[in-house]
């Protein structure tokens, strides 16, 4: 059976950003692989990256109605895999006879390719993993505010993966919060806040040809409660995602650049975490429930420090 290789170059980010094996061996793992395969295979750590940038956006629910105030958080967030995200439902490729449907390696699952016997004693190999156990990132965020109990944040992250043809990853996001607690007096201590965010991801080459193009889009409601130096947060977030992923065949000139889209609407994320205060520093950590469980951790320095919230 006669099959095109392609580059995988979307997949060797994420396998370069994990400090798994290079370009090439990513390539030889997703020879086999087109349609809906790729998109299989590469799911856990789409899914991933979507529960990293929706993590450490807060850290407390108190927006102060008047007065500036400031916030650098320096965030920390990690995927771990578990064993449902190291297998899919992966069938042959066309040309190959009889078609077979078998339980396959994602990207993050074991090393070994499974083997399945054809028509005349052919054979197709889904390819293997690479064993991942975690992804993770760390983005620097600033916070200010406040104008009638808003504040605006921006966060940035950039990490060059030192490939000519991978380039520089660049993401960006932006989001505006807003007091609810100013309306509902009653609910005194509880912080109540509602915030909304944007973030784009994007990947290019040295050629300026996009490899990753990623919107993520987030609307969340968010709560809290000073206890003392303690802190506790919580968080329920409704995500809308779009993610694509180019590659072309490499030994097919004449064909048309690949596209891997992924597509996600109305994604749900609940946040729980604690802070505590020493100082104008606090820390934080939380658990994310989300298409993959993520965990993110952080330091906060403040401006001016305020005993009313252990971020404020």
């Amino acid at each position: 059976m006669a099959r095109h290789r392609h580059s995988s170059v979307g997949v060797a980010l994420l396998c370069l950003m994990l400090a798994t094996p290079a370009l090439g061996q990513v390539d030889n793992r997703l020879e086999a692989y087109t349609g809906r395969n790729a998109t299989g295979y590469l799911a856990p750590l789409v899914d991933a990256f979507r529960s990293n940038l929706n993590s450490g956006l807060f850290h407390t629910a108190d927006v102060p109605v008047n007065g500036f105030h400031a916030r650098l958080d320096l965030n920390v967030m990690s995927t771990f895999f578990g064993e449902d995200s190291r297998t899919f439902l992966a069938t042959t490729e066309a040309g190959f006879s009889p078609e077979q449907t078998v339980r396959a390696p994602t990207v993050v699952g074991p090393t070994d390719a499974v083997v399945v016997d054809g028509d005349a004693s052919t054979k197709f190999a889904f390819p293997g993993g690479f064993n991942v156990d975690n992804m993770y990132f760390s983005a620097p965020q600033l916070t200010v505010g406040g104008w009638k109990g808003t504040e605006a944040m921006g966060r940035l992250i950039i990490y060059d993966t030192g490939s000519s043809e991978l380039g520089r990853l660049n993401v960006w996001g932006v989001g505006l919060r807003h007091s609810l607690s100013q309306y509902a007096h009653g609910l005194d201590p509880v912080d109540l806040a509602l915030a909304g965010y944007w973030q784009n991801a994007e990947l290019k080459n040295t050629d300026d040809q996009r490899v990753i193009d990623a919107r993520l889009a987030t609307l969340s409601l968010q709560s809290g409660v000073p206890l003392g130096s303690f802190y506790p947060y919580a968080g329920l977030s409704v995500g809308w995602w779009e993610m694509d992923v180019h590659y072309g065949f490499d030994e097919v000139v004449s064909a048309d650049p690949q596209v891997v889209e992924f597509r996600t609407n109305g994604d749900f994320q609940m946040t729980l975490g604690v802070s505590y205060q020493v100082g104008f520093i606090a820390a934080y950590g939380e658990y994310n429930f989300a298409a993959q469980n993520t965990v993110a951790a952080g330091l906060s320095v403040n401006f001016p420090f305020s005993n009313r919230s252990v971020t404020q």
